[in-house]
């Protein structure tokens, strides 16, 4: 009788330790439901070893921009917002703005558009490189990814030096003065990138 005894009483402690352990090692991890992704997705390449001197001269190569327009923007005026957004980005990166691409050692160009008329396979596949934002809500008809593409050439070489895209969700509806604002934002982090040495 003594021995079954002893037998359950270590049978039961050895239960109860177990017990305890595993209760140990177990742990629940809360997160926290404020937690937030940013709306703006960026990513930029550029050739390795390549930096653009400060004072250098720029221009817009004309036949490589493109801005895809969309009647749900109601005319807002987001092409010339991104082009006085790259401009004023490339002078405070010290850059010399001119007329002409002939006279200039780098070009510049864009491409905006919503994801209708330019999805995420265009892009990698035209572009070569892709933000993946997918933070946009897709059963909003008052939102739509937006992608906005900005590439920097050599005009000695035609190489494609530096370019950097972005991806965020473009609200219809929003304010004017609130969309400049998001615009000259999201320029700004690309621009963060730019190869510029002085």
């Amino acid at each position: 009788m003594y021995l079954k005894n002893n037998l359950a009483c270590k049978f039961t402690f050895i239960l109860f330790i177990s017990v305890l352990t595993v209760s140990c090692v177990t742990e629940t991890v809360a997160t926290s439901p404020a937690m937030k992704f940013s709306d703006t997705a960026v990513v930029s390449v550029q050739d390795p070893g390549i930096s653009i001197a400060a004072g250098s001269t720029f221009a817009w190569l004309p036949e490589a921009v493109r801005f895809y327009e969309d009647k749900r923007l109601k005319n807002a005026p987001v092409k010339s917002l991104i082009e006085n957004e790259i401009v004023k980005n490339l002078k405070v990166k010290q850059m010399n703005i001119v007329e002409s691409a002939n006279g200039a050692r780098y070009a510049i160009a864009y491409t905006a558009a919503l994801e209708s008329a330019l999805d995420d396979t265009a892009i990698i596949r035209r572009f070569g490189l892709l933000p993946g934002n997918s933070q946009v809500p897709k059963n909003d008809n008052n939102v739509e990814k937006g992608s906005l593409i900005i590439y920097v050439f050599n005009n000695k070489t035609d190489d494609i030096i530096w370019r950097s895209a972005a991806q965020v969700s473009v609200k219809f509806d929003t304010a004017e003065e609130l969309r400049k604002e998001r615009v000259e934002r999201v320029i700004a982090e690309m621009f963060q990138t730019f190869p510029v040495v002085e």
